[in-house]
């Protein structure tokens, strides 16, 4: 690639703990590794840290001090770590938060002085960027969670709405995203790039040779909330547990009452919560493993997926439609993926009782399928090489490199 050109990232959380965290730091590492310079804003609190020396600026904005007397905006509404919601914004909060934000893009734009911005969710901070009119391609991706922002919190859609269509240009998870996010943001298609998810090849690649243990191992990473489906995962794995030998490792955190009721559910002997785990830790964990659950109820695209792929993790995930059109036919058609029914309702954080019941049992039965699968040993994941191998990092930021250059 041609010269040193100037990329500044955006995010108006903390860089990390989160799947859109995970994508930012991919972008970051592949446009190093094509010799750009990669400039970031971000956000951070109390005792986080975000160790990048090899970034040739870099700009975490504090809060919970004097300057913004709250924590974390969070584009979810249960964070991993201590958040403010946006729907519980007063005037006053928005405008600090605002100010804030404007005043670290304008110290960039004079001393990084960068030649493309990537900003990360369609919301708030991607709208200002626009609004600044920065005479620079502005281009956004999209995430998932700033859709339901959109949806959930009214006071800031014509805002959001109006600055959005000016953006360059817009990068979506799935063929699904793309058309929901012509349809809400009226943005013209030909501006919304389907540029997917990946995985880091050199931190998840699979044993050579791993043999199948009398002891099934299933594991699950992401945040502890209702929204991940924690509570029917559990129950579900209580159940499994009277008929089959099965441990659950659970990598992430929450907080609040959330993360409490989760772990007072799951404290039993065969049920482990480790924490957040850093990429390496978690590629780790997965080569020790034999499954990989994701209950969610909700998704853009689950990257965690694409690394259980390709650490050769079975799979039991819900049926999220962009999921199964960016992972293929030949893989969905392989057995080593077993997707469940979802909810009725994707929006709330929770089931009632009757979903939760239905949706437990969906999920049992698609766990019991991949253990059984599991120990009388179908697990030739090597028919399946190129098609994980699509989901690289490498392969997603050379998507996003044309457009951005051309």
């Amino acid at each position: 690639m041609s010269g040193r050109i100037r990329i500044l990232n955006l995010i108006a959380q903390f860089p990390g703990q989160t799947g859109s965290g995970t994508y930012l730091n991919a972008i970051l590492n592949e446009g190093l590794k094509k010799n750009y310079e990669m400039g970031l804003i971000g956000a951070i609190q109390n005792d986080q840290e975000f160790l990048r020396d090899d970034l040739s600026y870099l700009n975490l904005i504090q809060f919970d001090t004097g300057v913004i007397p709250f924590n974390i905006v969070g584009m979810s509404d249960n964070m991993p770590y201590n958040s403010t919601r946006y729907t519980d914004l007063t005037d006053e909060m928005y405008n600090i938060w605002r100010m804030n934000f404007k005043e670290a893009v304008l110290k960039a734009m004079e001393i990084f002085k960068p030649d493309i911005i990537l900003t990360h969710h369609l919301w708030l901070l991607s709208s200002m960027i626009v609004e600044l009119k920065l005479n620079i391609p502005v281009y956004a991706f999209c995430h998932g969670t700033d859709i339901r922002q959109f949806l959930s919190v009214d006071r800031f859609q014509n805002y959001v709405k109006d600055n959005l269509k000016q953006l360059d240009g817009i990068f979506s998870l799935n063929n699904d995203q793309k058309n929901l996010i012509e349809e809400l943001f009226n943005i013209e298609k030909h501006k919304i790039h389907v540029v997917g998810g990946g995985y880091n090849e050199d931190v998840f690649y699979p044993l050579e040779n791993k043999e199948i243990h009398e002891v099934t191992k299933i594991v699950y990473a992401g945040k502890l909330s209702y929204a991940k489906g924690l509570k029917p995962l559990i129950k579900a794995f209580k159940e499994l547990k009277e008929e089959h030998h099965i441990t659950l490792s659970i990598a992430g955190s929450g907080n609040g009452a959330e993360e409490e009721e989760i772990r007072k559910l799951g404290n039993i002997e065969d049920i482990k919560f480790l924490g957040n785990l850093p990429q390496e830790v978690l590629a780790d964990l997965f080569r020790e493993s034999d499954i990989f659950v994701l209950p969610s109820y909700y998704e853009g695209l689950p990257l965690v997926v694409m690394e259980a792929l390709a650490t050769h993790l079975r799979i039991v995930v819900s049926n999220f439609s962009g999921l199964i059109d960016y992972i293929g036919d030949s893989l969905n058609n392989s057995g080593l993926i077993q997707y469940v029914q979802l909810p009725t309702s994707l929006i709330l954080n929770d089931l009632d009782e009757k979903e939760e019941l239905k949706y437990k049992e969906n999920l049992k039965k698609a766990l019991e399928n991949q253990i059984i699968n599991h120990k009388v040993g179908y697990n030739n994941f090597a028919p399946f090489k190129s098609d994980i191998l699509k989901f690289s990092w490498e392969g997603v930021f050379n998507s996003i490199e044309k457009i951005i250059l051309f």
